[in-house]
């Protein structure tokens, strides 16, 4: 059985994220899809908001309130996720798609171990995309809070918000890019609701040229090898380097060519690495790979790959 997909929204204090999903929620009408909206406070304002724009039933909206969901509220996303799926299957009816709405001082990390660890929701359940909202007008001043940083950091698409007030300029890009040169960047204005569950978050590779080291002992670090990559020798070594390094490493994303008809797609959030998945292999070969790391020097990755590269590339060793 396909497993059910997740998208987690999430965007700092104000940037548009309930705007966006009541936007989406008005156009998109499917009774199998479900949102679970994460409130700070007993008052669960969100859900308020939100519930008007949908034909939904109650059992298809779960608020949790009274604290954020990436740190003590990780048990009432398992149980939440759990009842929506027996609500589902008491009305015999399937669960197609789900929506995460985060608060807005949210860290991804922790959600997505959740949702990786528990035995019964990775058998369920696979998070398909994190959606960060940036705002354009206010975008500058959040980005000087470690929260918003880090909500970039660990996302796989970027979606401007409040656009028509104010066009994101230059800089605000090559900053967003800086912090994580793998991301997608889509305006708001120029999205498809229908697509939403359609993002594709195999890493971006188009704008190497753009990386950078970045202020605050963030850094990005980009790897081309021109050579199949033995599969085993390379996930000891990244495994390994998570190990090592733990919370060092914010993020690894990449394509790896195997030297089979297909590329193996990785994706991993701190220590927490993502199910690899397989992708068509296209007119480029060789594998790539974009590390965002804080307080780790990028000499350090290189002189660890350097050391396995031999193993990499042989495949009769392993």
């Amino acid at each position: 059985m396909a497993k059910i997909p997740i998208i987690l929204i999430t965007g700092f204090l104000g940037s548009g994220k309930t705007s966006f999903l009541n936007e989406f929620l008005r156009h998109y009408d499917d009774e199998g899809l479900a949102v679970i909206v994460n409130e700070l406070g007993q008052i669960a304002l969100d859900g308020r908001i939100l519930k008007p724009s949908i034909a939904y039933k109650d059992e298809q909206m779960l608020v949790l309130n009274s604290g954020c969901v990436c740190c003590n509220k990780r048990l009432d996303l398992i149980k939440g996720l759990k009842e929506l799926l027996d609500s589902y299957d008491l009305k015999q009816k399937p669960l197609k798609k789900v929506i995460i709405e985060t608060t807005g001082l949210a860290n991804v990390a922790p959600i997505a171990f959740t949702l990786l660890s528990d035995a019964f929701l990775s058998n369920h359940f696979i998070l398909q995309n994190t959606l960060v909202c940036v705002d354009t007008l206010n975008a500058h001043l959040h980005l000087q809070n470690q929260e918003a940083k880090d909500q970039i950091i660990l996302a796989d698409s970027i979606m401007l918000t409040k656009t028509d007030l104010k066009k994101a300029d230059k800089s605000l890009i090559q900053e967003l890019q800086s912090l994580n040169p793998s991301a997608s960047i889509v305006d708001k204005q120029d999205f498809n609701h229908e697509e939403l569950f359609s993002l594709d978050k195999k890493a971006k590779f188009q704008d190497f040229s753009l990386i950078k080291t970045h202020e605050e002992d963030f850094e990005s670090l980009a790897l081309e090898f021109d050579y199949s990559v033995n599969w085993s020798a390379f996930g000891i070594w990244l495994s390994m380097l998570l190990h090592r390094y733990g919370t060092q490493v914010l993020r690894v994303k990449g394509i790896i060519d195997t030297g089979e008809d297909f590329l193996v797609n990785i994706n991993a959030v701190l220590h927490i690495m993502h199910t690899p998945s397989h992708i068509k292999k296209d007119e480029q070969n060789g594998s790539k790979l974009v590390f965002i790391t804080r307080k780790l020097e990028s000499q350090k990755i290189k002189q660890s790959l350097q050391s396995f590269e031999t193993l990499l590339k042989n495949k009769d060793k392993i």
